[in-house]
């Protein structure tokens, strides 16, 4: 490319950024105003992208969901937060997934379960920030999912942080919560009850038991709090993972801060069974 461009007159290489061939190789999408659902599944085009703040894709989904999922099976959306937010907070990513919705953006600068479950969703596929969509979100649809029943046994956890300074050397009363996230129906949470004083090896040997009717949709996320009866719980650290990702068995779940660092050597010791039905 570059002993194409020093051949032209010093006026025309001026002009010319990049070569035209180049050029066609990469431009995959052609960002479009959405010209609304009806149109768009009339005269499909792949090759077209549209984008939506997460109010008007809350909205699509609402009024038209199953349409929304269609238009996504053939043609790629993004979807942003809205720019008037002064926290800079985050919307629920799973929903838009549930959709769909291939491009999904967040503010990756404010900490939350939103950026927990976009970074778990993407640990698929060696965490290259590409993962297919499941059969029933493509065109045409593919089979149905299989229903199935999820059961973890929290066992205990080893070498629990303490949670904050103000609190000094106050050791903390850890309970886990498992929390499922995925279709509307199969969105839910389940905790243990809360050790005292025992940070270094509580040891609880519950069982936690999920109903999943879309498990290629599901993420499971495992939260550890310390219990405050006179105030919300204060965050410990957690872990999050696509259901499809988990092996069963004896498991250790390596725990991660607020802003997804790692807070090694504390982990949980779980045993997984998933019962298709």
């Amino acid at each position: 490319m570059a002993l194409g461009v020093s051949a032209l007159s010093t006026s025309r290489a001026k002009d010319v950024q990049v070569a035209p061939e180049l050029s066609a190789m990469v431009v995959y999408c052609q960002a479009v105003p959405f010209p609304g659902l009806a149109h768009a599944l009339r005269h499909p085009q792949p090759c077209q992208m549209s984008s939506f703040s997460e109010r008007k894709a809350r909205k699509l989904i609402k009024e038209a969901g199953p349409a929304l999922v269609q238009y996504n099976a053939r043609q790629l959306s993004r979807i942003y937060p809205l720019g008037l937010k002064m926290d800079s907070s985050n919307y629920n990513p799973q929903e838009m997934w549930n959709a769909g919705c291939q491009l999904v953006a967040l503010n990756f600068q404010t900490p939350g379960y939103e950026m927990d479950l976009n970074t778990g969703r993407f640990l698929g596929n060696g965490g290259c920030g590409y993962v297919l969509k499941p059969p029933q979100l493509c065109s045409p649809p593919g089979a149905g999912s299989h229903h199935m029943t999820l059961h973890i046994r929290v066992i205990s956890a080893q070498q629990l942080p303490k949670v904050t300074r103000e609190k000094g050397s106050a050791i903390v009363d850890p309970l886990v919560r498992v929390e499922l996230h995925g279709a509307p129906a199969d969105c839910c949470r389940q905790q243990t009850h809360h050790k005292v004083n025992n940070g270094f090896n509580p040891r609880w040997e519950q069982t936690l038991r999920f109903p999943v009717r879309a498990p290629e949709l599901a993420l499971v996320r495992f939260v550890v709090e310390d219990h405050d009866s006179t105030s919300p719980n204060d965050f410990v650290g957690q872990f999050t993972l696509p259901l499809a990702s988990m092996r069963q068995g004896y498991r250790h779940i390596h725990l991660l801060s607020k802003d997804g660092a790692s807070l090694s050597p504390a982990t949980l010791f779980v045993h997984v069974h998933c019962k298709s039905l």
